[in-house]
């Protein structure tokens, strides 16, 4: 078992997971929702909870906004910390609610836990992989999993739910929801930590 196994073990179970049909929990989802508790014992039912509570919200330029999620150039998503009320809906982010920060392909949360989460085992010395994998657009582990010795990439329950959120969006009823247009300025404004 080389070192990038349990990413794309990850990787094919959230594909999977994506191409169930929506609605109700059906015999081929639970095993898959099980497993992934089982990998994720601390993280998979608090990221489910943030997604059934829907305090994900993606940001992406407002000049890629018409196009698909799988073209859009940056990955930014944010979630809502859960003591301050989710906003109403509305045609832009409220710059009131805090959060941490998510990208995917980076594979980076601002959380603490993350932080810890990405230092363990930070002596190991890193291994570069032999092939390629052909890669998703949002892909388990981002960039960070590739070439490294560890034996799986750090997680949060942050990032696990931004996953779902990204991969499988009809599942947990994130389709189009908590998408958010938002100008370049503006989203410097998120990124550099002053909520728009």
């Amino acid at each position: 078992m080389d070192s990038n196994s349990p990413h794309i073990f990850i990787d094919r179970l959230i594909t999977e997971l994506a191409e169930q049909p929506a609605g109700g929990l059906s015999k081929t989802q639970k095993p898959l929702m099980l497993t992934l508790h089982c990998l994720f014992p601390n993280d998979f039912l608090p990221a489910l909870d943030i997604l059934d509570r829907k305090l994900v919200r993606q940001l992406v330029r407002s000049d890629q906004y018409a196009t698909s999620l799988e073209t859009v150039q940056e990955d930014i998503f944010l979630v809502i910390s859960a003591s301050i009320p989710p906003s109403c809906s509305g045609s832009s982010v409220p710059f009131q609610e805090k959060g941490y920060e998510v990208r995917l392909r980076a594979w980076n949360c601002s959380c603490p836990t993350f932080t810890l989460s990405a230092y363990r085992d930070s002596q190991l010395p890193a291994k570069r992989p032999t092939n390629e994998q052909n890669q998703l657009a949002y892909s388990f582990g981002g960039t960070l999993a590739r070439g490294t010795a560890r034996v799986s990439p750090p997680t949060c329950k942050h990032i696990l739910a931004c996953i779902l959120h990204a991969r499988c969006p009809e599942l947990f009823g994130a389709d189009g929801d908590g998408r958010f247009a938002v100008s370049k300025e503006e989203l410097a404004g998120w990124c550099a930590g002053w909520g728009g």
